[in-house]
């Protein structure tokens, strides 16, 4: 080869190389803008709604307001493509959900706009949680029976007025289907009388998942921000279950049993701070997404055994 040819060539894959570097550079700058805006924004919400609680005092539902329209501005800088079938009740009723990760928080939040059920610890991290005592989040600590007891006559005080968000595994997991479910909460929901809804959510990515014992900065940096956007699917139950479900009577409602998403379902727009209901449009469910389809998508199609892996 020519001294001219191997000069060309060289500056050919220099070219594509300091194309590499600036595609990785930008990526990471983006990925640090909009973590950055998640945090920032999510810190200027919370200042605002306690600027408001001086004035008109200290309000759970206001707070909620506050926080699902942060949740849905907060879809944009995740890179989320959030779907829903079915709507929210207004009646207090306890919204019980499979959980895949700490994005089902935001994406549930507002959809629902509801308060959620939480380990004690979420108490003290930063900013989430005085977030989520301010929208009157029940905290509960699982190894302590005298909490258990207080965390059921705060969920109880909660419900008279307000409905909630649960995840009765008690815990994230990177399966397709939900893990055991805690048996002491159907007991307490037994005792209460209340109407329980089930939701499923779904992830067209892994990414979404989490797993690991990873910091919520590190699997946003790493996996939900690594890539392309994500799409997610909720399905809330048309009607409650009887109110005095068991867990597997939950388990085979909706949350194992594979749903018939349909696509487009409606868009979810956001609620400003004073709480009004968001307009939704009526569209066509005669569609299914794509990314649904296959055995390994997070969505099946319609009438799919999710224990036997094949459609019946």
């Amino acid at each position: 080869m020519s001294p001219v040819r191997e000069e060309a060539g060289d500056a050919i894959e220099h070219g594509r190389e300091r194309e590499r570097s600036t595609a990785f550079a930008r990526g990471r700058l983006t990925r640090g803008l909009c973590l950055v805006a998640v945090v920032a924004s999510a810190l200027v919400y919370l200042l605002a709604y306690r600027g408001a609680a001086l004035v008109a005092g200290e309000s759970p539902s206001r707070a909620l307001a506050f926080l699902r329209h942060w949740s849905v501005r907060a879809w944009r800088w995740l890179g989320l493509e959030v779907r829903v079938d079915g709507t929210s009740r207004p009646a207090p009723c306890v919204f019980v959900a499979n959980h895949r990760g700490y994005l089902d928080v935001p994406v549930l939040a507002g959809v629902l706009g509801a308060s959620f059920v939480s380990q004690a610890d979420v108490a003290g991290w930063w900013i989430v949680g005085a977030a989520a005592k301010r929208i009157g989040s029940v905290f509960v600590e699982r190894d302590d029976p005298r909490g258990r007891v207080r965390a059921a006559r705060a969920l109880a005080r909660r419900l008279a007025s307000d409905s909630i968000i649960v995840f009765p595994e008690g815990k994230t997991g990177g399966q397709r289907l939900p893990g055991p479910f805690h048996p002491g909460l159907f007991r307490l929901l037994h005792r209460l009388g209340v109407p329980v809804v089930p939701v499923t959510i779904r992830y067209g990515d892994r990414r979404a998942y989490w797993t690991d014992d990873t910091s919520l900065v590190s699997h946003l940096w790493t996996g939900v921000l690594a890539g392309r956007s994500l799409r997610a699917a909720v399905q809330v139950a048309a009607r409650p279950t009887a109110r005095s479900p068991g867990p597997s009577r939950i388990s085979a409602s909706s949350l194992e049993r594979p749903a018939s998403v349909a696509w487009p379902p409606r868009s979810v727009r956001p609620a400003g701070p004073s709480g009004r209901a968001p307009r939704r449009r009526a569209q066509s469910r005669s569609a299914r997404p794509a990314w649904g389809r296959g055995s390994g998508s997070p969505l099946r199609a319609r009438g799919s055994d999710p224990r036997r892996g094949h459609t019946r």
